[in-house]
């Protein structure tokens, strides 16, 4: 299973990051926050997952929009 850092933001602000093994940049997100996400579509609230394997970024909001829970 490939290793994922999953990163929280808002807005230009990198608020936490968290390593994490996933199947899939999706399931990485929504491992770490526990809640089903959605593509980000300019959000202020938002998660960046990097793959450094593939070479990629992965942009995800909260499905509900709600800020995560601590």
């Amino acid at each position: 299973m490939p290793e994922y850092q999953v990163e929280e933001w808002n807005g230009n602000e990198r608020i936490s990051s968290h390593a994490t093994n996933a199947d899939d940049p999706l399931s990485a997100v929504e491992k770490v926050t526990g809640q089903r996400v959605v593509q980000r579509a300019l959000q202020e609230h938002w998660f960046r997952v990097v793959d450094e394997d593939a070479k990629s970024t992965h942009e995800f909001s909260l499905a509900d929009g709600a800020a995560k829970a601590s």
